[in-house]
């Protein structure tokens, strides 16, 4: 069950600043990302627990989803144990040659 709470002017989906998942309350550090869709508007958010959440405001059915949750750190140490450009073509990212440690460990 997730619930989310927001700051809210003139739109009830202006920003949310915490959210409660199951019998967890996260507070929202850091808003990432914005988006709209079609019907929707999506918050990529950091919470106070470290990790990246990326919450779906359903504008015509006025509910929020939980879309996808990331570790950074686990995404850190996955790139590093797998060497940066072994772990590109596990997963068949073509790069242009260059240094691998510029990779965003974060998923966008």
């Amino acid at each position: 069950m997730l619930k989310v709470d927001g700051y809210s002017g003139h739109k009830r989906d202006e920003r949310p600043h915490a959210f409660r998942l199951h019998d967890r309350q996260y507070k929202i550090k850091e808003v990432m990302d914005r988006w709209y869709g079609e019907g929707a508007v999506y918050f990529k958010v950091e919470a106070d627990d470290d990790n990246i959440y990326l919450l779906k405001y359903e504008e015509g059915q006025d509910s929020w989803d939980l879309v996808f949750y990331q570790n950074p750190r686990k995404a850190k140490s996955v790139i590093e144990n797998f060497g940066g450009s072994s772990l590109a073509r596990q997963f068949g990212v073509k790069t242009g040659g260059g240094n691998m440690k510029r990779v965003s460990y974060f998923l966008h």
